[in-house]
């Protein structure tokens, strides 16, 4: 009997299998779910753009639509409930849509283009690098970085990095402006230490909330600010970050678009936007160009050149994502100067060539470039007192260029960005500017940043940008041409009362210039050691959508993760410690709606995916 007791407990070989093989599987279940939160922990993680802030790099919550007038499609940004539906959202069919091309405004959305909005892109974060930190893995300026909403504590933001610990940093003109601080301490101690005391009396005055003492801090600020102005330097994103700056070129006009002129009124015609013949030469350069189809052509044998000019719209900071259509008060028009013309040029015959001509604000700058290869950069001033152009400068000349192939597209760039003029000849620079070319004029940052103190309108002393087109002795082909224009940082002020998630916290700060922004130099300082006693090393962070985003200009909320820092922490910076990675990668953007699916994107749209730069 104990025997057949003891067969019948004895496994048999194939059932000692099973309960291996059954163990084997959930320790490989167990070890991959242990790798994969490690994974998610330390490595590469998953996120959601939930909000516009960062568009049109990033998109939330978004509606797309297709100009009836050029063809053009962009995004529209839109606000959704979390059930997902547009419920008692704004009704976006009454909103006027503007499109960021032509500049029309005859598409509104329909009924059922409103039902399903497209939810915000899906990214995939390094975690790593910044946890191994150093020259090359650390945080760097323009990385779009991933990290802890200084309100809370737990909800994950995402904005472009901008300022780094141990500068000083002013926005100025939609530029960012810094100083190392290890410099400024050199040569003016006594600011360094004006900043550090007016940080702690901020902090004081949110601690105190008495109004008295707002207005004299405020004045201090702008009297540090003009002994401060002389010692900050434009950062250009053309060096280590010109990644970073392709991804931050916006459309302005793409002539492969071109408007339907068919659809349009006489009125409109006349002033659509488009490459038109130059006021000051209408006939000669008329008879010359045609602008009417995709392809520029020119064709003359005058040595005079015969200009097509930019026109229909100004140059500014508008951005179709925005629920900012309709007309534009001067107080909310930024014009913008930093510009990149691009197009292919097939020269067919003729001995002459093209010349490329923009300005930004009073400094205007024209590039030649001549069939036999020569090429010539020149530079011109505005004279205030004449109230015209002074005569132009030879600053660069380059005879390394080869002729320019007949019947042969070559492709030209012409940027003016970050106070630096370059000219791109199939992607390489031929010719650039030097800071003792051109770098920002005192006087005009100034002007700049007493007129944002004084809460004055800064249009009226910004010249818009002209952009002309010239050719000469030539008959030529202008492909794919396109104007863009750089991101523009807005000196906006704290205009929010009261904290969103609290009705009875009152803004203490509401009504001063935002944090960092003209007239108002932020002091970034570095860390000191890592003991939660000592402060850490401070960033200072942006969105893209710089007209429509709440970031380190706008933050005055403290979580109690960080008020436990006491003075130590400063309002509109982002601590080291807070710190969570850099996005790579929108691995699902919006979906594709196929008319299988019912319109519904249930596969995502491989031709949106792409690297986040």
């Amino acid at each position: 009997m104990a025997r057949s007791s003891e067969k019948s407990v004895a496994a048999s070989p194939a059932a000692k299998s099973t309960v291996e093989s059954i163990k084997e599987t959930l320790e490989s279940i167990v070890v991959a779910f242990i790798l994969a939160f490690v994974f998610r922990a330390f490595i590469v993680e998953a996120f959601v753009i939930p909000t516009g802030s960062m568009a049109v790099t990033l998109c939330g919550a978004q509606l797309t639509k297709t100009c009836s007038t050029c063809g053009y499609e962009y995004p529209f940004g839109v606000s959704l409930p979390p059930a997902g539906r547009l419920g008692n959202q704004p009704d976006y069919r009454n909103v006027r849509l503007r499109c960021p091309n032509c500049d029309m405004e005859r598409d509104a959305f329909k009924a059922t283009e409103l039902r399903r909005p497209d939810s915000g892109d899906r990214i995939l974060v390094h975690k790593w690098p910044f946890d191994v930190g150093g020259k090359w893995l650390g945080p760097k300026r323009w990385d779009v970085t991933v990290f802890k909403d200084p309100r809370d504590g737990t909800t994950n933001f995402i904005k472009r990095l901008i300022g780094l610990p141990g500068e000083v940093l002013e926005i100025i003109d939609g530029d960012i402006y810094t100083v190392p601080l290890t410099d400024l301490q050199k040569e003016r101690p006594d600011l360094v230490g004006e900043l550090e005391q007016l940080r702690r009396e901020v902090y004081r005055h949110r601690q105190e909330n008495a109004d008295p003492r707002r207005r004299d801090i405020r004045q201090r600020y702008a009297e540090l600010n003009r002994q401060l102005l002389p010692y900050l330097k434009a950062q250009r994103k053309t060096g280590r970050a010109r990644r970073a700056q392709r991804s931050l070129w916006v459309n302005v006009y793409n002539h492969d678009f071109l408007p339907n002129c068919d659809s349009l009124r006489d009125d409109q015609l006349r002033t659509r936007v488009g490459w038109k013949p130059d006021p000051g030469d209408d006939e000669g350069a008329r008879a010359a160009w045609d602008t009417s189809k995709r392809e520029v052509t020119f064709n003359s044998d005058d040595d005079r050149l015969l200009y097509i000019r930019f026109d229909g719209k100004d140059i500014d900071d508008f951005s179709a994502y925005n629920n900012d259509g309709g007309d534009r008060p001067p107080g909310q028009r930024h014009l913008v100067g930093d510009l990149r013309l691009r197009f292919g040029w097939r020269p067919r015959a003729g001995t002459g060539g093209i010349t490329l001509e923009m300005n930004r604000n009073r400094d205007k700058f024209i590039a030649s470039l001549n069939s036999d290869g020569t090429v010539r950069l020149e530079a011109a001033r505005f004279d205030d007192k004449s109230g015209e152009w002074k005569i132009p400068q030879v600053i660069r000349q380059s005879n390394d260029l080869a002729p320019f192939p007949r019947s042969q597209t070559t492709r030209i760039e012409f940027i003016n960005v970050d106070y630096r003029v370059s000219l791109l000849v199939e992607g390489e620079e031929i010719i650039s500017t030097t800071d003792d070319d051109y770098k920002p004029s005192l006087t005009d940052l100034q002007r700049f940043t007493e007129a944002i103190i004084n809460e004055q309108d800064t249009g009226r002393l910004i010249r818009p940008s002209a952009v002309r087109i010239g050719a000469r002795n030539l008959q030529c082909d202008l492909v794919h041409l396109v104007l863009e224009r750089d991101i523009y940082y807005r000196s906006q002020r704290q205009s929010e009362k009261y904290s969103q998630t609290d009705r009875s916290v009152r803004n203490p700060y509401e009504g001063w210039p935002g944090w960092g922004t003209a007239g108002q130099p932020i002091l970034l300082r570095p860390g000191r050691g890592k003991d939660d006693k000592c402060y850490h090393g401070e960033y200072y962070m942006l969105g893209d959508n710089s007209a429509a985003s709440k970031d380190a200009r706008l933050w005055w909320e403290i979580g109690p993760h960080l008020k436990r820092l006491g003075e130590e922490y400063q309002v509109g910076t982002v601590p080291e410690h807070q710190l969570i990675g850099k996005a790579f990668f929108v691995y699902w953007p919006a979906g594709y709606r196929a008319s299988w699916a019912g319109g519904i994107g249930l596969i995502p749209n491989f031709g949106r995916m792409r690297w986040i730069r």
